[in-house]
């Protein structure tokens, strides 16, 4: 049976281009187009390996990072970003590797996946339950997170202006206490 590798973008693009150098490298690939269709396709194919951008409309990649880690910390993590330097990566970006969109080769990106798939260089935190949602910076005070635990939405209001702070808020559904970080910022 050929190992299932999920590919999570948002850009139709790089997220066909992606399943296509994996399929040619022998892996079956599977697409979503944003976090909440990874959650879809990772309880219909239970893949090996997640593949995932971090900024995309829907559910952005941090917070599927959250919800993976809630819920299938055993699946390694790969995230491709153009935002981080992949050897300073944030506490709070809980995947186990990342490369630099558009400054990789695709060798880097075969060697990534092949140690992945054999348990190498998995992060400490990746089987931490209480992974952070980070939410992207709005004009308002007012943000919409996703339970990590239910995978409801509901609205919050940002509590501080502090940066680099972490804030708390209850689940409206079902009462799970949430860590969330504002996107910019960073701690």
């Amino acid at each position: 049976m050929a190992v299932c590798i999920l590919v999570v973008d948002d850009e139709p693009q790089s997220r066909e281009m992606h399943a296509a150098v994996l399929g040619s490298w022998g892996y079956k690939s599977v697409v979503a187009r944003d976090g909440f269709d990874a959650l879809l396709k990772v309880a219909e194919h239970s893949p090996d390996l997640v593949v995932s951008d971090l900024r995309m409309r829907g559910m952005s990649g941090f917070e599927l990072l959250s919800v993976l880690r809630r819920r299938y910390p055993e699946i390694p993590v790969l995230c491709i970003s153009s935002e981080y330097d992949p050897l300073h990566i944030p506490p709070h970006v809980v995947c186990d590797t990342l490369l630099k969109k558009g400054s990789y080769e695709l060798a880097e990106l075969r060697a990534k996946v092949a140690e992945l798939l054999r348990g190498q260089h998995r992060a400490s935190h990746s089987k931490r339950p209480e992974a952070v949602v980070w939410l992207p910076k709005g004009r308002d005070d007012y943000y919409t997170v996703t339970c990590t635990n239910c995978l409801r939405t509901f609205p919050v209001r940002r509590t501080t202006e502090k940066e680099h702070s972490e804030e708390h808020t209850s689940c409206t559904h079902c009462q799970t206490v949430l860590t969330y970080f504002i996107e910019g910022s960073r701690a």
